[in-house]
């Protein structure tokens, strides 16, 4: 795997560290923000104290900045936790 992430990639782990855990979490995803404004929410799997989702066909399909929120239910509380920015690059044609 390269150290950058480029539009058109498949595979990648995307992975947000939660800094607790996520033992017995309900509905663990990761919600999106991509460059152009759009929402997504790509479900994800607990890993300890980390959420992992990886890349399908047209996740990554938009160069720019994303931004990411962990987001899960635990007992009676239900949010998302602090955005981060996974930066993709222009695929080189």
């Amino acid at each position: 795997m390269t150290e950058k992430i480029y539009a058109g990639d498949v595979g990648t782990a995307v992975v947000l560290e939660c800094g607790r855990d996520l033992a017995g979490v309900a509905n663990p995803a990761i919600r999106v923000r991509r460059p152009d404004g759009t929402a997504r929410i790509w479900p994800a799997t607990v890993d300890g104290t980390r959420l992992v989702y990886v890349t399908r066909e047209g996740d990554l399909s938009m160069p720019g900045i994303h931004r990411l929120q962990a987001s899960f239910s635990l007992g009676d509380w239900t949010g998302r936790g602090t955005t981060a920015e996974l930066l993709v690059h222009r695929a080189f044609a």
